[in-house]
């Protein structure tokens, strides 16, 4: 895929990062079925596998480093993002939106969150819009 020239990691080390991002920015990874079973959130198998191939990278900060897929058009293919944890002004972005634009909420989110403009997420393939969703949908959870 885009990082072909990339050893894979493992599963076992990938959801290690997964679960170090989730308890730093204290996010529960797991979700309770209602006889009491904790399973895993279903997002997170998406995140785990681009964790395993790289394109998915947790720094020292534990924050995400993402890498735009060649999926998407030419001067966005390739290039990497820093996914912040939200501020509170992050989330007051979101007001700005009517409750039926979701998908407009997501994206305030992910601008605060990056530093990018709204309408540059708007560009992206629907591989990378899934991955960025699901990692913004974490902190809208919750």
């Amino acid at each position: 895929m885009e990082n072909e020239n990339k050893t894979e990691i493992s599963e076992e080390l990938a959801m290690k990062d997964l679960e170090r991002w989730a308890e730093d920015n204290d996010i529960d990874l797991y979700v309770t079925t209602k006889d009491g079973d904790k399973l895993l959130d279903a997002t997170a198998p998406k995140l785990i596998k681009a964790i395993q191939r790289g394109s998915l990278v947790l720094n020292d900060e534990c924050e995400f480093e993402y890498t735009i897929s060649k999926k998407s058009p030419q001067g966005f293919a390739g290039e990497k993002i820093v996914l912040r944890t939200p501020t509170s002004a992050a989330y007051m972005a979101m007001d700005s939106f009517k409750e039926q634009q979701s998908v407009h909420k997501t994206l305030a989110l992910l601008s605060a969150m990056t530093g990018k403009d709204v309408s540059w997420f708007a560009k992206l393939s629907n591989i990378d819009y899934k991955i960025l969703n699901f990692i913004t949908s974490f902190f809208i959870a919750g």
